[in-house]
């Protein structure tokens, strides 16, 4: 088991404030206020309460208000991850992100975003969304090669493992009582 997989077994970080902010293919930044819940090397974990709900990001699942959702955001890995859960603490769903240049640091979590998405309904169905968007933004030459390599990575590791990364969050956060 290498470092990035070694259970993490420290308590959560003391609830400071973070911010998320992401790049948008287009250049253009997102930025969120959350909560560090957890931080260790290569991982950071944060909370972002939806206060309006709704159809989040233009996702395909309705959020109710009042959600959170848990960011999980690696620097070795070529994807990020949201579990989304109701004010009772269920699970609505899961959001995986093809990102890059994962950068954390005290005071924010920041990554540029490669378009390609997908969700996890309770039922466990993958939803893939913005293939015809990243497709278009790699036939105008905005993706350098390592981007979509990148994105190719996340692809391939989405398809092949979302139960099994959705699993070890899951684990991961008992571990650390984040739920």
């Amino acid at each position: 088991m290498d470092a990035e997989h070694t259970p993490a077994s420290e308590p959560p970080a003391s609830r400071a404030p973070i911010l998320e902010r992401k790049q948008k293919p287009d250049g253009s930044w997102r930025e969120y206020a959350c909560t560090l819940l957890h931080h260790e090397p290569g991982l950071a974990i944060i909370e972002f309460v939806m206060a309006r709900g709704g159809e989040i990001f233009g996702s395909p699942i309705v959020i109710p208000p009042g959600s959170i959702s848990h960011g999980y955001f690696w620097t070795r890995r070529p994807f990020n991850l949201y579990r989304m859960r109701n004010v009772r603490g269920a699970i609505i769903a899961h959001r995986f992100d093809a990102v890059t240049d994962v950068r954390i640091v005290p005071t924010e979590v920041s990554y540029r975003d490669l378009a390609l998405d997908w969700w996890v309904d309770t039922d466990g169905t993958l939803i893939e969304e913005d293939r015809d968007e990243f497709d278009a933004l790699v036939a105008a030459h905005e993706f350098s090669p390592s981007d979509i390599a990148a994105a190719g990575a996340a692809s391939r590791a989405i398809y092949s493992r979302y139960r099994h990364i959705i699993d070890d969050v899951a684990a991961l956060e008992r571990r650390l009582g984040l739920v």
